[in-house]
This record gives structure tokens, C-alpha cells and sequence, in this order.
């Protein structure tokens, strides 16, 4: 709404923070999934349905649950479609995200043996064209210069068409910060992989300096890379932006990194959210919004613990850059996305 904030956000002054038993025809609450803790969500839209995915299972495998609307998510087909075993690290299972490449479904995500210091990257392929599977386990994807801790693996596909890995990995001496590398196929890297992004500002640093869960945004022949800043057991767990400038995607050069945090805590009226963050985006059923996908909780204690998912629509400026506007707290009505049939 050309930097104007959502209706949805403006509504919160006028709701209380109430638990609403029945919600208005057309709209829906936050969080979506109510009945676990769903951190790192991942949400596509196709052929009807969203597909959706997160850290649901961290000791027993991959998730991807289909629904015709966002509000029948927490009822929906679930599908656990991977169990990994022993030789592909089958412990500490993070971050799946789902892409669609090559006319294959390919899910990317973070395992380790049970110890943290151990995380790598791995990637299951479809055998079809279905994101509920049947999947294979198709490698373990890795810079081989670079072959240490890492977690968070996300692809994109640049305008020059290439495509390209984001993940997170350990700076000498500042945390964890953003590498990224070509790929000459969704599962193998080719060419060197850079650092572009690491905690420089006090709000990436609190408790420690970290610059995680990137994902590419893409508008207007524009890049966006989001990524979320600081301990995410934090309350200020919070969304940052690397804006493309222009040039090789891999120096960091061509990113400019905005001073201030572009998604972050929110306390007011309607209700609280705390440490949104490690998000996803997708597009309503007609494709005329953007919506993001994040976790956030309801405390504002040091915890992992009660990270759910939520979802909202965020708009874009007159400069052309996303407004993601504050996380909306439970209990107060969305909107549905435009084009959802079966509300």
C-alpha cells in the first residue's frame, strides 16, 4: 500500500488480546499451527494447496503437511516424507525448505549426528511432480573449500538465470554469518563461496553475533536477500535486509545491509510477539500478494521453547523495497489470501 500500513496491522489498536473461539468468514488467527512448536516454517503455494514444512520433527525426520486453506493447516494431510539414516546424520533436523527446480521438488535442510558442531547440508529430490513425494535422498551438498559447520541451506535463481546456495557458517571471530555459492545443479556446488553477510550491528549481536536463515526475495527484476539477526532464544531475534546493488551476486560489494532491523518484537494492545524470525515467503492462491511465513513466541523470556508458526501479507513501497510492517499477536483476525477458496 505504497508505505502505508497494512489494514489487518492498523486493526491491532482496536482488539484486545483475546483468544477467539470463532473468527469472521474469510479470515483466520495467528499462529497457524497451534498444537506444536513448528520453528523455521516454509511455506509454497501450487496447484491448489500449500505445502508447508518447519522443525517439526528434529529427531525423526521431514514433514510436509498440504492444506486448501491456512486456516485447515493445523487439520490437514501430513506426510512424513524422510526418515534419514545413520550414514546422512539422522539427528538435529532443521530448516527443510521445499523448491521447485527443473520440474523436480527438492528439499534442502540441516542435519547432524546429535552433535550441534557436526551439522552439514543435505538435499532429498522428488521422483515426481508432487511436493508430498515419494522423495530419495539425493547428497550432501557442500563447498568443499569450505567444508565445515553449516545449517540453514536455501537456493535461489538469479536473473542472469543461475542458480545459487545460501547457508550459514562460522566468521572467524564474529559468530555466524552468510555464505553463498553457484551451483552448477541443485546439488552440487561450482565455484568459490563468500561470506556477504555477518553481524556488524548491536541488534545482531544480542547474546551473540549471528546472521542466519537467509532466503532470497525477488520483485521487479530486484534481490532482497532477508536474513534474521541474534540469538534466536532471544525476544529480539528480528529480521534483517541485504538489498542487491548490482553486480556478482557472490562479493559482498553488491549488497547494502540496512542499519536497523525490518521485522522485530512487537508488545502493544492486541498482544505480544516475540523474536519473529527464520521466515519464508510465498504468494496468495491468485498471486497478487506476498505474504511471509515466520516463527515468533509469547514470551519475552530467553527460550527455543514455544516458537510457532505465523503468517501475514506485507506490502511494498514507492522506493520499491518490502514493508513487512509488525508481527500481528494472536487472536486477531487476518484476511485470508486473495483467491483462497474453502475458508
Amino acid at each position: 500500500m505504497k508505505g502505508k500500513p497494512l489494514l489487518v496491522i492498523a486493526l491491532l489498536s482496536v482488539f484486545t488480546p483475546t483468544v477467539y473461539s470463532q473468527v469472521p468468514t474469510g479470515t483466520f488467527t495467528n499462529p497457524i499451527v497451534r498444537a506444536q512448536q513448528s520453528p523455521d516454517p516454509w511455506m509454497v503455494y501450487s496447484g491448489g494447496h500449500y505445502y508447508f514444512t518447519a522443525t517439526l520433527d528434529p529427531e525423526g525426520g521431514i514433514w510436509v503437511w498440504k492444506s486448501r486453506t491456512l486456516a485447515g493447516l493445523g487439520s490437514s494431510v501430513k506426510v512424513k516424507v524422510h526418515t534419514p539414516n545413520v550414514k546422512e546424520r539422522a539427528k538435529q533436523i532443521w530448516a527443510p525448505e521445499l523448491h521447485f527446480i527443473n520440474n523436480r521438488w527438492y528439499i534442502y535442510y540441516t542435519a547432524s549426528d546429535g552433535v550441534d558442531e557436526n551439522h552439514r547440508l543435505y538435499v532429498l529430490e522428488s521422483r515426481g511432480s508432487d511436493p508430498l513425494g515419494p522423495y530419495s535422498f539425493k547428497a550432501r551438498i557442500y563447498d568443499p573449500a569450505h567444508d565445515g559447520w553449516a545449517i540453514d541451506p536455501s537456493v535461489f535463481r538469479a536473473p542472469n538465470g543461475r542458480l545459487y546456495l545460501l547457508w550459514v557458517a562460522h566468521v572467524p571471530g564474529n559468530g555466524n554469518g552468510i555464505r553463498i555459492a553457484p551451483l552448477s545443479n541443485p546439488w552440487t556446488v561450482a565455484g568459490r563461496s563468500t561470506v556477504i553477510a555477518q553481524a556488524n550491528y548491536d541488534w545482531e549481536r544480542v547474546r551473540y553475533p549471528i546472521n542466519e536463515g537467509p532466503v532470497v526475495l525477488q520483485r521487479a527484476g530486484r534481490l532482497f536477500l532477508v536474513y534474521s539477526a541474534s540469538d534466536t532464544g532471544t525476544p529480539d531475534y528480528a529480521l534483517g535486509l541485504l538489498t542487491h546493488v548490482g553486480g556478482d551476486v557472490t562479493e559482498p560489494r553488491s549488497w547494502r545491509k540496512s542499519p536497523t532491523p525490518v521485522f522485530s518484537r512487537y508488545s502493544g494492545t492486541g498482544g505480544a510477539v516475540y523474536g519473529p524470525g527464520h521466515n519464508g515467503f510465498f504468494k496468495s492462491p491468485d498471486g497478487r500478494e506476498d505474504w511471509i511465513i515466520y516463527h515468533g513466541k509469547e514470551t519475552s523470556e530467553y527460550t527455543y521453547g514455544g516458537r510457532t508458526t505465523r503468517t501475514q501479507r506485507f506490502e511494498w513501497r514507492t522506493d520499491g523495497t518490502p514493508n513487512f510492517g509488525r508481527p500481528i499477536p494472536r487472536g486477531v483476525p487476518v484476511r485470508v489470501p486473495s483467491g483462497e477458496r474453502g475458508s
